[in-house]
């Protein structure tokens, strides 16, 4: 235990998925299909347990970094789907306007190209040279 590996996201989201099947399989336990779910479930939890207790955690890391990958593809899969509807009905272009400002940020354009910039608020007079056109501004934040 001491040199093992811990819990992380791979392993919560498993022992998520692992009460599930286990939730499904004692419910369809009369057929074939609960005590596939039941023994899948029990496979995740074989699976939790070596994770866990591994001392091998360079590897334990390339998993995670690899299922969190497949988490982020799939994240942005439903999101270019259903995210779409909503920008399309707000009126947001693509330069992120409409989108919700943090309060302690100071939001101002460039003078002359009009890209939008951030600064923390109480910083007093900043200079700023403009990445898209190269124009240098002060501005008080």
């Amino acid at each position: 235990m001491k040199n093992g590996y811990g819990f992380d996201r791979l392993s919560r989201d498993a022992l998520i998925a692992s009460a599930a099947f286990s939730l499904l399989g004692v419910l369809l336990w009369r057929g074939t299909a609960g005590m596939i779910l039941c023994a899948v479930s029990t496979l995740l939890m074989g699976l939790i347990l070596f994770r866990t207790l591994s001392a091998d955690t360079r590897r334990r890391q390339d998993e995670l970094i690899g299922y969190e990958a497949i988490v982020n593809s799939i994240k942005g899969f439903f999101s270019r789907i259903f995210g779409g509807f909503s920008k399309k009905g707000a009126g947001a272009d693509a330069s992120g306007a409409g989108q919700a400002k943090d309060p302690a940020y100071k939001y101002f354009k460039c003078p002359d190209c009009g890209r939008e910039y951030r600064a923390p608020r109480g910083k007093g007079k900043i200079r700023v040279t403009c990445r898209q056109c190269g124009k240098q501004f002060e501005k008080k934040v």
